[in-house]
């Protein structure tokens, strides 16, 4: 029998010998192990038979009459033609069934609970995990309902687009970066075969090179006023440091008595501990820094350290009367500065916490030295200059001879 729409409205279930309606499955002869089972109570489904490395398989298409004779048979035609590629639908369809929790953001939950536990045992920053979230639950937030395997490159390309739009071409880069970490993550835990994030196309950055002049960063210091942001920033013109660095300064890494702060491996970009001498400006910043509420954190008021960048950044430009520039200008004018008075590279180096030049390959593996007075007497000197800077008159800072 054909099992065309007039053929399946005649069909009945005939009573068993017993006395009570049975269940049989009317099968069509021309496709191959597509048929219409019908049930006690009247009940019909439409099923698709195969055989599969041995083992009979039998799926369900759909209820009659909600699903109607063409329709079955149209599904059923792909289904055998599927089947006769080798492939397995009814072990794909379970399989769909049992991966349907793998979204985006059920893989992305359990990879950041991952990373977290690395920050609770001084493996990560706390600002890289901070990055993280904002990057994969933030800034990808449209993808989380898609099953991760489902996630494709046309689909992390659009997004990217988007940020890029939105938020420039930087914050899409460092998006893209973190979504390259979390599904190469994803596949090494079987999530996923490949990683198609890395084949999606970066923005061109433009490299940093900007030094403030000694007369924008005369009014970007006297702009600075007072509160949180303003010390922070006076720390960091001072000390040279990346900004998380003191903005999340703790007290139990201040030793007030011999100047200095001493930052854990979890806390530095390279995973080094890291003495930073303070200047006598910066040591009196400090000193005026009184706990909060037995707060551990020097500066801020919530959980975290200081935030609300932005709106001070912007107050501050249209104080300062100075703009382009970016935070992290304050850390390379420091350095240039410090070279121009006459400090060595690889005290510099040392300075701003960096592993390259005289430290870096094989000269860093047998060089140890952490050239702690030395750091200090740079940091005094630099002090010292940025004073005379700050109040407008000729510095004298007399440049060291390098023997």
């Amino acid at each position: 029998m054909k099992l065309t729409v007039n053929a399946t409205a005649d069909l009945t279930l005939p009573v068993a010998k017993d006395g009570k309606p049975g269940d049989r499955i009317e099968w069509d002869d021309d496709i191959k192990g597509f048929g219409l089972r019908l049930r006690e109570g009247g009940k019909r489904v439409w099923v698709f038979q195969y055989k599969m490395r041995g083992r009979q398989r039998r799926m369900t298409l759909g209820s009659y009459p909600a699903m109607g004779a063409p329709k079955a048979r149209e599904r059923a035609e792909t289904l055998h033609a599927e089947v006769k590629l080798g492939r397995d639908p009814a072990g794909d369809k379970a399989e769909d069934q049992a991966r349907s929790g793998e979204t985006f953001k059920a893989c992305l939950d359990l990879y950041l609970r991952r990373r977290r536990a690395e920050k609770d045992d001084g493996k990560l920053r706390v600002a890289t995990i901070g990055a993280i979230e904002r990057h994969l639950d933030r800034n990808l937030k449209a993808l989380h309902a898609t099953r991760i395997d489902k996630v494709d490159r046309r689909a992390i390309a659009l997004e990217l687009g988007r940020i890029t739009t939105d938020s420039g071409p930087v914050q899409a880069n460092r998006t893209r970066s973190s979504l390259v970490k979390f599904l190469s993550w994803c596949a090494g835990e079987g999530f996923i075969d490949a990683n198609p994030a890395m084949f999606t196309n970066k923005n061109p950055e433009q490299t940093r090179d900007r030094v403030l002049t000694d007369a924008e960063l005369r009014k970007i210091w006297l702009a600075f006023g007072d509160g949180d942001y303003a010390d922070i920033l006076r720390l960091l013109t001072l000390t040279g440091q990346r900004e998380r660095e003191i903005s999340e300064l703790r007290f139990d890494e201040i030793d007030f008595d011999r100047a200095l702060i001493t930052l854990s491996p979890a806390r530095t970009k390279n995973r080094r501990w890291h003495n930073i001498p303070l200047s006598g400006t910066a040591l009196e910043i400090l000193k005026k820094r009184q706990p909060f509420n037995g707060r551990a954190l020097v500066f801020g008021t919530g959980q975290g350290g200081f935030s609300g960048w932005n709106k001070a950044k912007i107050k501050l430009d249209e104080r300062a009367k100075v703009t382009g520039w970016r935070i992290h200008d304050l850390r390379r004018t420091a350095a240039t500065r410090m070279a121009e008075i006459g400090i060595a590279p690889h005290i510099i180096e040392s300075v701003l916490n960096h592993i390259s030049g005289a430290k870096a390959s094989v000269a860093g593996i047998y060089n140890r030295a952490t050239y702690e007075p030395e750091k200090a007497t740079a940091l005094a000197r630099w002090a010292e200059h940025l004073a005379t800077i700050v109040a407008g008159r000729e510095s004298n800072v007399a440049p060291l001879r390098r023997a």
